[in-house]
C-alpha cells in the first residue's frame, strides 16, 4: 500500500512541470500563428489600407453644410487605415522595404493612388504617405511603429499617425492618433487601441477612443457643445450619430382679436 502511494506521489506533476507544459503549449500556438500568417511588409500593408477611400468620398458629398459629419468621415478613414495596417503586426511582417524606397498602389475602381515612402527602420519604423483621390481630395501623413513594450497586461507596439486630409470647398482636417498594436503572436488577432484627436478648419474638434476590445467611442464638439457621438467597433466600423443642432426659434403669440379680448 505504501509503495503505491509513493508511486502516485512520484507521478504527481510539480509546478515546474506544469509551467514547462504551459510554456510549450503557448510556444506551439505562437509558432503555428507565425507560419500561418500571410507575410507582408509594413509599407505594402499600409498602401493597401490607404486606397480604400470610400468613407472619404462619402464625406466629401456632405460638404459644405455638414462639416462635423465630414470630420467624422475623415476619422473613420484614419481608424480603418490604422486597423488594416496593423493586421498581423509582428507575426505577418515580411522583409521591410529599404530606407528611401517608395512603393505606389492604385485602386482599379476609384482610381485612388497611394504612395508610401520608407523613411527609417530604427528606432521606429517610419513611413510617410500620400493618397490622391480623383474628384475628392488628398491625404498626407506619417505613420510610426515603435518597438515592443508592455501596455497593460499584454505586449504592444506604439503606432501613432499624423495626417492631413484636404477635400473640396477648401475643407481641411488634421488628425493625430496615439494608437497601440497588441502583438499578434500573443493575442491571435489584430488588436488596435488608443485615442485620436481631430479638428478641421470649420471649428469642429473631436476625440475618438478605441478600447482594447475594439469598441469605438468619442465625440465631436463645436463652440464647446457636443454635436455628435462616435459608436461602433473596429470590426463593424465606426459610426457617427449626429445631433440635431437646428436652433429653436421662439414663436411670437398673435395679437388677440376683439372677441378674444372679451
Amino acid at each position: 500500500m505504501m509503495s503505491k502511494q509513493i508511486e502516485l506521489l512520484a507521478k504527481k506533476p510539480t509546478a515546474g512541470h506544469i509551467a514547462l507544459a504551459v510554456s510549450a503549449a503557448v510556444g506551439t500556438v505562437a509558432i503555428a500563428r507565425y507560419f500561418s500568417a500571410r507575410k507582408i511588409n509594413g509599407a505594402e500593408r499600409l498602401a493597401e489600407a490607404l486606397i480604400d477611400t470610400d468613407s472619404l468620398r462619402e464625406a466629401a458629398q456632405k460638404l459644405p453644410d455638414a462639416s462635423e459629419a465630414v470630420l467624422a468621415g475623415c476619422a473613420a478613414y484614419l481608424i480603418r487605415v490604422a486597423y488594416r495596417a496593423a493586421a498581423g503586426q509582428g507575426a505577418a511582417t515580411g522583409l521591410e522595404d529599404p530606407i528611401g524606397n517608395s512603393r505606389t498602389l492604385s485602386h482599379s475602381y476609384s482610381k485612388a493612388i497611394a504612395t508610401v515612402l520608407t523613411e527609417s527602420h530604427s528606432p521606429d519604423h517610419m513611413l510617410t504617405y500620400a493618397v490622391m483621390v480623383p474628384d475628392v481630395g488628398e491625404v498626407r501623413g506619417t505613420r510610426r511603429v515603435g518597438s515592443m513594450k508592455i501596455s497593460g497586461l499584454a505586449p504592444a507596439r506604439p503606432a501613432p499617425d499624423i495626417a492631413q486630409i484636404s477635400l473640396k470647398d477648401d475643407y481641411t482636417a488634421q488628425l493625430e492618433s496615439a494608437f497601440e498594436i497588441a502583438d499578434y503572436l500573443v493575442t491571435g488577432r489584430t488588436r488596435l487601441f488608443g485615442t485620436a484627436m481631430l479638428r478641421d478648419n470649420r471649428g469642429n474638434v473631436g476625440r475618438v477612443h478605441i478600447g482594447y476590445d475594439g469598441a469605438v467611442t468619442g465625440t465631436i464638439t463645436r463652440d464647446a457643445k457636443v454635436i455628435g457621438r462616435f459608436e461602433g467597433s473596429l470590426t463593424d466600423g465606426a459610426r457617427f450619430r449626429q445631433y440635431d443642432t437646428t436652433p429653436v426659434i421662439p414663436t411670437t403669440p398673435a395679437d388677440l382679436t376683439p372677441d378674444e379680448m372679451l
